[in-house]
């Protein structure tokens, strides 16, 4: 059977308040917007995709694989912004400032190694944040984007990585539904 994977950073309680506050801001722009629910929100190192769930041992020992000799780092959210461009904004997030590079440089493992299981090479270059809604129409995205100027250097939080997870997630009318499988500790 297959199922839909990806690595992830989970980020805390108190960083997932603040950016649930920030969505309730964004709202009153009136956006056409698919929010992501604060319980899913968090920082996707890389999308496997469907993969033959007798691979998962494979791909927790891939994950060990690339979180070797990375130790455990600091993570700051600060301000917010969209993509790919504000004249076209698709997808709203809050920026991460991965300043030592912990993860870019898991990224880049994962994506280089989980190629042996067919999982596709990312396209785009590799840029963290955390997603918080997708935008689906035009429908006041100016008001949107004047709202989204106030949060230019806001700060989110900040917090001690010390581990990945690889979820499941299991899509559905109701949003996606997120499981994690296994934690892989940085060391």
């Amino acid at each position: 059977m297959n199922v839909r994977l990806f690595v992830a950073v989970e980020i805390s309680e108190e960083t997932r308040k603040k950016l649930a506050e920030f969505q309730s801001n964004l709202k009153k722009a009136g956006a056409d917007i698919s929010w992501v629910a604060p319980e899913n929100i968090h920082i996707t190192l890389k999308f496997i995709g469907y993969i033959d769930e007798g691979k998962l041992d494979t791909i927790t020992d891939i994950i060990k694989n690339s979180v070797t000799h990375i130790n455990p780092f600091d993570l700051s959210y600060v301000g917010a912004g969209v993509f790919p461009t504000q004249k076209n904004p698709r997808v709203i997030f809050a920026q991460v400032l991965d300043t030592d590079g912990a993860l870019a440089k898991t990224h880049e493992r994962l994506d280089n190694q989980l190629v042996a299981l067919g999982v596709a090479h990312e396209e785009r270059k590799f840029e963290v944040h955390i997603t918080v809604g997708r935008i689906k129409t035009r429908r006041n995205v100016w008001k949107l984007m004047e709202s989204m100027n106030s949060y230019s250097g806001f700060k989110f939080g900040s917090e001690h990585i010390t581990q990945v997870v690889l979820m499941k997630s299991e899509l559905s009318p109701h949003g996606p539904t997120y499981t994690k499988l296994h934690s892989i500790d940085f060391i």
